[in-house]
């Protein structure tokens, strides 16, 4: 019966053991995975995800970026139908020298300068964003 006992107690030892040390493997994998996960940059947003992580660390940013479009900071006060043709063609240069992968960051920098675009710009930037 003391045997019976022994190999028991011995069996329910070696089970705890085995446990503890699988979720402590378990646990350490997971880690470095998910480090793994995280350490890759993201180059651009799939679409596929409800949040675009890229997207909100640009929104939460406040710091102004120009994309070489410092001379539309006069434009500051205009409404988006106040252009003449030569402003609007200023902001075209601009809008036609962006990467695809510029194009939200302009405008998010353009809202932080209080920059209206002209309401012809508007059609041609949801125009490319619906394109591409």
């Amino acid at each position: 019966m003391e045997v019976l006992l022994i190999a028991l107690v011995g069996i329910a030892g070696i089970a705890l053991l085995t446990t503890y040390i699988g979720q402590r493997w378990k646990s350490k994998n997971n880690k470095e995975v998910e480090s793994e996960v995280y350490a890759e940059p993201i180059e651009e947003c799939c679409g596929a995800h409800e949040i675009c992580e890229t997207d909100l660390i640009n929104r939460m940013s406040e710091e102004i970026i120009y994309y070489e479009d410092e001379e539309l900071d006069a434009y500051k006060s205009f409404e988006e139908n106040d252009f003449n043709d030569d402003q609007i063609d200023e902001f075209r240069e601009v809008l036609y020298s962006l990467k695809e992968n510029e194009m939200e960051g302009w405008l998010r920098s353009l809202e932080l300068r209080k920059i209206e675009l002209p309401s012809i710009i508007k059609s041609e930037v949801v125009f490319m964003l619906v394109k591409n």
